[in-house]
């Protein structure tokens, strides 16, 4: 599917509304905080090791390409005063406007990233809930990395081309291993935010009635990378209803009124107390499953801009969210007269093929980086990027919670999902036998607790997480 839409002067009507118009969608500026301290160095993954890591037989088994994809969650967050998500949640519809009227440009400062900024005491809880609410049989020891676009967007740049630095809290819970964003403040915003990147969908896209109040619409995929069981978790810009209209025989919208909606306020499902009791999740349940066949991406552009550089610098974020669709708004001077709804899938796939030694490397790395977390005593380290050629592994400096709560924690224990402990821990015979030919072939990277303690500067983490024959 593909089209371009040129407009009229015919008006949409009713706008979006909650993207940059309630007061919650955009961050206050604030003073830059201060650099998080760092913990000692641990160990570090230069980037020409990851060529060595994909001629080993044990990291190139699995082509690198993204297979057996499903949605397993979703959940809206709403502008409330406390943490509150909506279970499934919807994304905006798709709604063009028809009218070339001159749009506001952005100003301000905008929060980099929803999940932290509204819930930093457990960033993946939300995730989680909404998983479980979906599908109370799900197990969580079945995935091997947990993590956001953002993080995997971050170490597919430190393979191929390294800008930004990064700081990553990668944490154990159980078998599965979170890769956790760490920013300098959980309210990170971006700065002096100017263009149309946010009046555009303000102005095209519209929350459906059952999710008025919502900010942002937030997806968890399932699927196998290299040989890895991943769960991904992005945000999703909205669906295109021609791919899935409102009217299909599979709706089940709940809460369809605004009344619906603050009722549901009062009578919320609430979610486990965060670490100290200072904040607790209210989980509403509403909203509609959408399809990931339906979902789009949505960037904006001057005129000046050709279509095929601009989907060239997005391709690697599609292929990571694995999102099927591309809208992109051109304009002159925030008049949008070229706005264009594409079918990427071909193009994705084109781009993994091409890619193929750089996402060999990726999921090297990520292997190295989940066989390193497990070698931890206390189930977690910090990676930390400034620039060069290194990965940096260290302890984690300063205090950071759990990624999640540990009543979820209890939860996947209670529901035998999960038969181990944070850091790793006593497994049941079975899984235990499952993996001990993994082991042999030093895919396990578990150290003892005495080993634990040595200085593993002297070699890195490529070497010490798989091999078998560090000194140590």
């Amino acid at each position: 599917m593909s089209g371009r839409w040129r407009g009229s002067t015919t008006p949409r009507g009713q706008g979006r509304g909650g993207w940059n118009r309630s007061s919650g969608s955009r961050a206050v500026a604030t003073i830059v905080p201060p650099a998080l301290p760092l913990g000692p160095l641990l160990a570090t993954v230069k980037r020409h090791e990851l060529t060595d890591l994909c001629s080993d037989s044990v990291f190139n088994a699995e082509a690198p390409k993204i297979t057996k994809c499903k949605m397993i969650g979703s959940y809206n967050w709403l502008n409330r005063g406390c943490p509150t998500i909506l279970i499934p949640g919807c994304p905006p519809t798709w709604t063009p406007t028809r009218s070339l009227k001159k749009l506001p440009q952005d100003n301000g400062s905008y929060f980099r990233d929803q999940n932290s900024a509204r819930y930093s005491t457990h960033v993946f809880q939300p995730a989680l809930e909404a998983i479980f609410q979906q599908d109370p049989g799900f197990e969580l020891r079945r995935i091997d990395l947990f993590a956001c676009v953002s993080t995997l967007r971050g170490l597919l740049r430190f393979v191929t081309e390294p800008d930004n630095g990064l700081r990553i809290v990668v944490e154990v819970v159980g078998s599965t291993v979170f890769l956790v964003r760490r920013p300098n403040s959980p309210t990170e915003t971006i700065e002096n935010v100017y263009g149309y990147g946010h009046s555009f969908p303000e102005a095209n896209t519209t929350w459906r009635q059952h999710t008025k109040g919502s900010e942002s619409h937030q997806r968890i995929l399932q699927y196998e990378f290299g040989g890895i069981s991943c769960a991904i978790r992005y945000e999703g810009d909205g669906y295109l209803p021609n791919l899935y209209p409102p009217s299909s025989p599979n709706t089940t919208s709940v809460a369809v009124t605004p009344d619906d909606l603050l009722t549901s306020i009062e009578t919320a499902t609430l979610g486990s107390a965060a670490r100290g009791g200072k904040q607790t999740l209210a989980i509403l349940t509403g909203g509609e499953t959408i399809p990931q066949a339906a979902i789009f991406d949505l960037k904006t552009r001057s005129t000046r801009k050709e279509y095929k550089d601009v989907l060239k610098g997005e391709l690697p974020r599609l292929w990571a969210a694995q999102v099927p669709n591309f809208v992109v708004g051109f304009h002159t001077s925030g008049v949008f007269d070229d706005v264009r709804v594409e079918d990427v899938r071909e193009e994705i796939r084109n781009w993994e093929e091409e890619h193929e030694g750089h996402l060999r490397k990726l999921a090297g790395l990520l292997k190295t980086l989940i066989a390193f977390a497990h070698g931890q005593l206390e189930g977690r380290f910090e990676i930390v990027f400034e620039g060069g050629d290194q990965l940096e592994l260290r302890e984690v400096g300063g205090v950071v919670n759990c990624c999640i709560s540990d009543s979820m924690m209890k939860r996947c224990a209670e529901s035998g999902l999960d038969g181990e402990t944070i850091g790793g821990g006593e497994l049941d015979q079975q899984e235990e036998d499952g993996r001990e030919e993994e082991e042999d072939e030093g895919r396990s990277g578990g150290w003892s607790e005495s080993e634990s303690e040595k200085d593993f500067t002297a070699c890195s983490a490529s070497s010490c997480g798989y091999c078998g024959h560090c000194a140590y």
